[in-house]
């Protein structure tokens, strides 16, 4: 029987680096993705906010499914159909 992806799973340490580094990093010249965020963060219409929202978990879990796969591809874990 396979694990269930919600309760059996292995924590990997880079995990928190990895996030930190893409959460914390550069996004733009002059400023920080983490900044960006905030700022969405505190947009007054609620529907224009959970929109937003919507986008950055998006993008952060793409970002980590990426990194992953990469990692993964480096080596040697996962399958390059």
């Amino acid at each position: 029987m396979t694990k269930h992806p919600t309760s059996e799973w292995e924590w990997e340490e880079t995990a928190e680096v990895a996030f930190q580094e893409w959460f914390n990093g550069e996004y733009g010249n002059f400023t920080f993705r983490c900044e960006w965020f905030f700022g969405d963060c505190e947009v007054e219409d609620v529907n224009t906010r959970k929109d937003l929202m919507t986008k950055w978990l998006h993008s952060a879990y793409m970002t980590g499914y990426n990194m992953g796969r990469m990692e993964g591809l480096e080596v040697g874990l996962t399958n390059n159909d």
